[in-house]
Order: structure tokens, then C-alpha cells, then sequence
């Protein structure tokens, strides 16, 4: 006979259901959570096209939310790191922002004026008023006789006065000192761009409020993707140009070091001549079918006579000795070299014993390598030992990256609202 269930834990089930149906949010943890409606901005804005091989919209939503749950990983990792400590985060914050600002603006114009606007129409048909002249006139002249350049009018919006010190929201702090130093030609384009991005925020925001997103959580996800720039240099999967950090000094010992400078030694080494033999065919089939008879031990030559696109490239199937040279002084001396010299021996550089198929100016290459003499006994460790920490740096880091972010994100106990994010848009 079945069980009936008590009221006390049939009260307690009920409860939890309607507390599922009746919250906004489609999923929670411990830093935070995922209302439906920035989950509804984020999709729009940022994931326009992406997942779109999804069969159904429940689908490709939950591509979507696993994606934002893999960005909250990596912020908290980020955090765990030090971002927030570091002296660049206000500024890439900053820039987070008002790159969220100009995707929601740009793509509710195009939404509603389908890619044919400009900022002249945008600055009327949004009835932000500005009169350039007036405006720079009346700038220098309140900066030149001492006045309040911050209660100077610059344009009016739906109506209301825009004060320059209204501007500050979307200025960084410099240059709002800055500003009225400027020539009147910067000042002129300066101001432009400074009310574009004003506008830009104020579409950003009536969208944020129409969609009933979070702002919290939008600075949330700006903290992620500032933190998904500072982790690529940190882990070195990524040079200063997109953050401007260092690579995580791992530390390492002697032995480490050591062992790591002879895997490498052959990359370090310049390259005194390598025998090796090439083709040039003309698709990536005929590669591949060429590749499939060498590897079950066809005559290279042979082969070529068959699969190379001109005459010329079948007596370089043959192996050849080509020569080396100083990689530290003859760089002129490479660049004269014949391409495909260049290439083979740059391959035999890189230590690449076997050589996958290269598309080339002429076509895809094949090269085989052979035998490869190398100046070994002029490598030591002393010379070249930051290039071996470095190398041993990326490897270690590279191989704990992913593995960092998944700790990260299951640290953060991310739980899921199926409810809600079925009766996701």
C-alpha cells in the first residue's frame, strides 16, 4: 500500500515549488544570481547568432546560461587572482561599460532603423538638440573669463537642459579635467563623441529598464569579461596588448629548469643544415591522400610525379641539404634565401619532425624532414635561461588554466531554476 505523503513535508514540497515558479532569477550561487530579465538583455546584446544551430529555444538558452556560468567562473577566479587589487581595473571596468552601453544602443537602432542611421539622424530622431556653435562659444568664453564651465548648457534631451557636468557618467576623470584645455578642433570632435556615448547610455538604460534587467549584475558580467582579459595574459595565453598584466611567476626549481632546457634545446639551436624534401599540390584532398601513401611508406618522388601541381615541384621531392644559418645576425641573409629553403628550414627550427601540410603561396606543401644538424654545443643554460622559464611558465600554466576556471565555477555552487528557464523567450 502506497505511503501518503505528511502535511508537514507536503507543505514543505509546495513551498518550494511555488517559490521556483514565482522567482525572477534562473539561477543562483554564492556571489550572486541571474534574473530573468539580464539574462533576457544578455542574450539579446551579446549572443546574437551564437547557438543558433540549437534545435529549440529551451536549448539554445541553456548554451547561453552555461556560458554565463562559465563567465561567473572565471570572474571569481579573476577575483581569487587579484583583479579587483589591480591598479588597471577601474579603467578596464570603465571601458566594459560603456562598451555595454554602445551594444544595446547599437543594437536596438538597428532593430528599429535596420542598419540605415547615422549619428546626425540618431542625435533628431532621439531629440538631443545640439548646437555645436553656440556650445564651443559659449565653453571658451566661460573657461577664458573664469566662470563654472560645469553649469555651461551643451545640448537639451527630450526636452530637459544637458549641463556639462551631467556629462560625467560618461567621461573618465581626466579628461573631464582635461577638457577644457582643449584646441577647439579636439574640443569640437571630443564633445561629439561624448554625447554620442551620453545618448548611447541613455537607449542602454530604457532598454535595461523595459527588459527589467539588473544593473548589478550587468557590472557583475562587466567584472567577468574584464576578467577573462586579465587571466589570458596571467595564465599567458595572451601578450599585455589586451591587458596590460604580466604572466603569473610560477615558482620553479633548478631541476625543473634544467630538464625543461633540454626538451627545448633543439628550438634554441640554430640549424647548420637539414635534409628534407618537398611538394606543392593543388587541394587539400590530393594532401591528404598524398600524406596516406607516404605514411604507409610510398616513394616520395614517385608520389610526386602524381600529385604535384606543376613539373617544377617534382624534383624537390627528392631529399636535398639545405643550409642553415645564424638566426642572431643573418637576417638579411634569410630573407634572400629561396621561400621554400626558408620554410623548411624555420620548420627544422621549430623542432617539427614531421610537418603537417602547409598552405603555401603556391598551394599546399608537404615537406618530409629527414636529418637535421644542429650548433648544440653553443647553447647554455645561462644564455638562455629566461627563454626556458618562459616557455616552462606557458606550458604549466596552459595545462592548470581550465582546470583553475572549473574549480572556480564549482566552487560557486551554481543552481539552476528549470522552471523558470523553460519559460525562457
Amino acid at each position: 500500500m502506497q505511503r501518503l505523503m505528511s502535511p508537514g513535508r507536503f507543505l514543505g514540497v509546495l513551498v518550494l515549488l511555488l517559490t521556483q515558479a514565482c522567482s525572477k532569477y534562473v539561477y543562483e550561487h554564492k556571489e550572486g544570481r541571474l534574473s530573468r530579465g539580464t539574462f533576457n538583455f544578455m542574450k539579446a546584446y551579446y549572443y546574437q547568432g551564437q547557438f543558433e544551430e540549437e534545435e529549440t529555444v529551451e536549448a539554445r538558452n541553456r548554451q547561453i546560461l552555461n556560458d554565463l556560468a562559465d563567465l561567473d567562473g572565471i570572474g571569481h577566479l579573476g577575483t581569487n587572482k587579484g583583479l579587483k587589487e589591480d591598479p588597471y581595473y577601474d579603467e578596464y571596468m570603465y571601458r566594459q561599460q560603456h562598451a555595454r552601453h554602445g551594444k544595446a544602443a547599437v543594437g536596438y537602432w538597428q532593430q528599429k532603423y535596420k542598419d540605415k542611421f547615422n549619428w546626425q539622424m540618431l542625435f533628431s530622431a532621439e531629440n538631443l538638440h545640439y548646437d555645436e556653435k553656440r556650445f564651443l562659444r559659449e565653453f571658451r568664453t566661460t573657461h577664458l573669463s573664469g566662470g563654472k564651465i560645469s553649469d555651461v548648457l551643451v545640448a537639451t534631451f527630450e526636452g530637459r537642459p544637458l549641463h556639462y557636468h551631467d556629462l560625467k557618467r560618461v567621461m573618465t576623470v581626466s579628461d573631464y579635467a582635461q577638457f577644457p584645455n582643449y584646441t577647439e578642433q579636439a574640443l569640437q570632435s571630443g564633445m561629439r563623441d561624448v554625447l554620442k556615448a551620453w545618448l548611447q547610455k541613455q537607449i542602454h538604460d530604457r532598454m535595461v529598464w523595459q527588459m527589467s534587467a539588473d544593473e548589478r549584475e550587468l557590472l557583475r558580467f562587466d567584472h567577468n569579461r574584464v576578467a577573462v582579459l586579465f587571466l589570458k595574459v596571467k595564465y599567458g595565453k595572451a601578450g599585455k596588448g589586451i591587458y596590460p598584466g604580466g604572466m603569473e611567476k610560477i615558482p620553479l626549481t633548478p631541476n625543473e629548469i634544467y630538464d625543461h632546457f633540454h626538451k627545448m634545446q633543439n628550438t634554441l639551436a640554430d640549424v647548420l643544415w637539414v635534409k628534407a624534401a618537398y611538394t606543392v599540390v593543388a587541394e587539400e584532398n590530393l594532401a591528404e591522400e598524398l600524406i596516406a601513401k607516404l605514411d604507409k611508406g610510398g616513394n616520395f618522388p614517385e608520389l610526386a610525379a602524381r600529385y604535384a601541381m606543376a613539373p617544377k615541384f617534382i624534383p624537390t621531392a627528392k631529399p636535398t641539404v639545405y643550409q642553415g644559418y645564424d638566426r642572431s645576425k643573418d637576417i638579411e641573409a634569410r630573407e634572400k634565401r629561396d621561400y621554400y629553403d626558408r620554410l623548411i628550414i624555420d620548420m627544422a627550427g621549430r623542432d617539427v619532425t614531421k610537418p603537417e601540410p602547409y598552405l603555401g603561396r603556391d598551394g599546399i606543401v608537404i615537406v618530409r624532414i629527414y636529418d637535421v644538424s644542429r650548433a648544440l654545443e653553443k647553447i647554455r643554460l645561462q644564455d638562455v635561461s629566461w627563454k626556458v622559464e618562459n616557455d616552462l611558465r606557458l606550458k604549466l600554466l596552459g595545462e592548470v588554466y581550465e582546470h583553475d576556471v572549473r574549480d572556480a565555477r564549482d566552487w560557486l555552487k551554481i543552481q539552476y531554476n528549470d522552471w523558470a528557464i523553460k519559460r525562457l523567450p
